[in-house]
């Protein structure tokens, strides 16, 4: 879409006498020249891939058996997320850990490892159905989960 020289607003090459926005007479530069698209896409091959959008229902269940490894972010493509996810629970676990093994004399042994990360296994499977229900949830690329 051609540009207004004045205004700079997108505007349609059937306005090349007046800018609808601003006013002014012969907006768009003498330069200005519209792309071909068959030159940008072959239109007869076809060699197209469509994209195959990830499931609510993959995601819910990745994030209820194995939320605590970031596997539901890594399927939508969210690298950042599930790598965040690794820390939390290696933070929860290791640090509540360590303070349970520590200050709780009955908790000498690896149950104080184990509680922390139950909890967040819980935590887990409950976040899972967010990703069962929400409709509105995106993957890495943007597209809508199906």
């Amino acid at each position: 879409m051609p540009t207004s020289r004045y205004c700079h607003k997108e505007i349609s090459a059937f306005d090349k006498d007046v800018c609808p926005y601003c006013g002014e007479p012969h907006p768009i530069d003498e330069n200005y020249k519209t792309k071909d698209m068959t030159q940008f896409v072959d239109p007869v091959t076809g060699n197209y891939k469509l994209y195959k959008s990830k499931t609510h229902k993959t995601a819910g269940l990745l994030c209820l058996f194995l939320g605590w490894t970031g596997a539901q972010y890594f399927y939508l493509e969210e690298l950042k997320r599930g790598i965040i996810s690794i820390l939390v629970t290696l933070v929860v676990t290791g640090g509540i850990g360590a303070a349970l093994f520590f200050l709780v004399p009955a908790l000498h042994n690896a149950l104080a490892f184990v509680i922390p990360f139950a909890l967040n296994w819980l935590f887990y499977i409950g976040w899972s159905f967010v990703f069962f229900f929400k409709d509105s949830l995106k993957d890495g690329n943007g597209e809508f989960l199906r």
